[in-house]
């Protein structure tokens, strides 16, 4: 199963979060040229266990750390809640 889901970071960038047909969830730019700018992959126990929900997890992942940051602005934002560490 692949998914896909596309984002606004800005004015001027549209990406779009893709599922590979191996698994792998990747960050691009829309038109889809050049190097990911995110790779997720999981390992085989992670994707075992999160089965279908596999690509919602990576959406939730990039998401979170979109909206934590401005980092396609150059600053990042002040975080209102400690970071957590796993």
């Amino acid at each position: 199963m692949t998914g896909h889901t596309e984002v606004t970071v800005s004015e001027t960038a549209v990406l779009e979060i893709v599922e590979l047909a191996d698994g792998e969830v990747i960050l691009r730019p829309a038109e889809g040229e050049g190097e990911p700018l995110l790779r997720i992959r999981f390992s085989e126990e992670a994707a075992g266990l999160l089965r279908e929900s596999r690509f919602e997890v990576a959406r939730e992942m990039i998401d979170h750390a979109i909206t934590r940051t401005t980092l396609w602005e150059g600053e990042r934002e002040e975080a209102s809640v400690p970071e957590t560490v796993h």
